[in-house]
């Protein structure tokens, strides 16, 4: 625990917050989840944390943690720091990150059960994945690098969308991870889960393009993908070059990383391959978290039946 204490997240002493410090840790380095998850759920930890040691100074331990008080924090939950009430979309959230809080707590055998599960939560529909057209993709993924660090954020580019990686799973690749004469890299996702992945023929050429100019990074490190002082490059700085990438090709659109491997998901399942072939390829444990993308599909199906079809649009009756 005394090395879970030294790390950034939390600096909390009593217990309560050790345990967030902990969980945030666990987020950080087993589930190795992307940094705008881990300040996402530590914003609202620190919410629970300060809004419980206020209006209950006496509890000291999770496990006190009851039907009281978690009607006290959904409650505060549905109020930001001004008492201006969040959407209920912000507050499915908050509990939802709270209950995956106390989940872990449960395989630590610190609580027995759930005690978000003693209050009703709201429910809202989760919004299908925002993908890109395959125009966009075509366009971003001509652009001409005209120095080594484009060459770098070209190859990326072209390694999310052919072979579906998360941010993380990209930042943490080292050279010996990467098959070139195989076409293949091996990934690390969550919950420290390995699988091997295709890489693209397209992909391969730009990697090989890269690494014809990696030294000149200077390397201190053996990631594959390098930032300009020679470490290895953070997510952050990904996704910012991938948006600055975009503005090149021309692209006036919002653009993540997650909106390649969105695309490249749907690209799969478009063109008839297996759903349980692109979960594997997704590295997803559920098979309902690979399905959303056949939504995705359907609803890119309706709103081209509805544009093509002659006798799709509805009409104006005037007579």
């Amino acid at each position: 625990m005394d090395q879970l204490l030294s790390r950034r997240w939390l600096k909390g002493t009593d217990m309560l917050k050790d345990l967030v410090d902990s969980y945030l840790n666990y987020l950080e380095n087993e589930r190795r989840s992307s940094i705008k998850t881990i300040d996402s759920y530590k914003r609202v930890l620190d919410k629970v944390c300060k809004s419980l040691s206020k209006e209950f100074p006496d509890l000291k331990n999770w496990s006190e943690v009851g039907l009281k008080e978690m009607r006290f924090l959904v409650k505060e939950l549905n109020f930001d720091s001004n008492v201006k009430r969040l959407s209920s979309v912000t507050v499915a959230h908050d509990i939802y990150s709270l209950s995956s809080f106390f989940n872990y707590l449960i395989r630590q055998k610190i609580l027995k059960d759930n005690p978000v599960d003693l209050v009703s939560a709201p429910r809202v529909k989760k919004p299908l994945p925002k993908i890109l057209t395959l125009n966009e993709i075509n366009l971003l993924l001509s652009v001409v690098p005209e120095n080594i660090r484009e060459i770098r954020d070209c190859a990326i580019a072209e390694l999310l969308f052919s072979s579906g990686l998360r941010v993380s799973e990209l930042v943490g690749l080292d050279l010996k991870d990467y098959k070139s004469d195989q076409s293949e890299v091996r990934v690390f996702g969550k919950g420290s889960k390995v699988r091997i992945v295709p890489v693209g023929n397209k992909a391969v050429e730009k990697l090989n393009n890269y690494f014809a100019v990696r030294e000149e990074f200077g390397p201190k490190c053996d990631a594959v993908f390098l930032n300009r002082f020679g470490d290895r490059l953070s997510s952050r700085t990904v996704e910012n070059n991938l948006k600055a990438l975009a503005e090149k090709a021309g692209l006036n659109i919002s653009i993540f990383p997650h909106k390649l491997r969105h695309s490249f998901a749907t690209e799969l399942l478009g063109n008839g391959a297996d759903l349980r072939v692109v979960q594997e390829l997704l590295g997803h444990s559920s098979l309902a978290a690979t399905q959303v993308y056949t939504h995705v599909n359907f609803e890119q199906m309706k709103k081209v039946y509805a544009s093509a079809h002659p006798r799709a649009k509805r009409t104006d009756d005037n007579s």
